[in-house]
């Protein structure tokens, strides 16, 4: 299926988008999982490397939704596209910092 097959007004427009990063900021339930699994549908299929995309979500649910949902499209190496939720993005970035500086955690800490 062709990355724009049944998209229309906003959905589209997203999905289009030219530019990175994109954000887009709308209310639950408005179809932004789709519009962004659509818009990664379409990166991937003018040839992007997959594991060089990055999309973030609030829940959970979206971002697994988002690569189950691309895998079932059809599209090429879904599972390799990197989808979180913007927290356990954070927690990895977090968890990097205090592997490769010299912070320590109260937990690790003795004394």
């Amino acid at each position: 299926m062709a990355w724009n097959t049944g998209l229309q007004g906003p959905h589209l427009n997203i999905a289009a988008y030219p530019g990175t990063p994109l954000r887009v900021v709308a209310g639950p339930g408005t179809g932004k999982t789709y519009a962004l699994m659509r818009r990664v549908a379409r990166l991937l299929e003018q040839g992007a490397q997959a594991n060089r995309i990055l999309a973030v979500t609030f829940t959970r649910t979206a971002a697994n939704d988002l690569v189950e949902k691309l895998a079932a499209l059809g599209v090429p190496d879904a599972d390799l596209v990197a989808a979180k939720t913007l927290h356990s993005l954070s927690f990895g970035l977090l968890n990097h910092a205090a592997e490769t500086t010299s912070f320590r955690s109260s937990q690790e800490t003795s004394g």
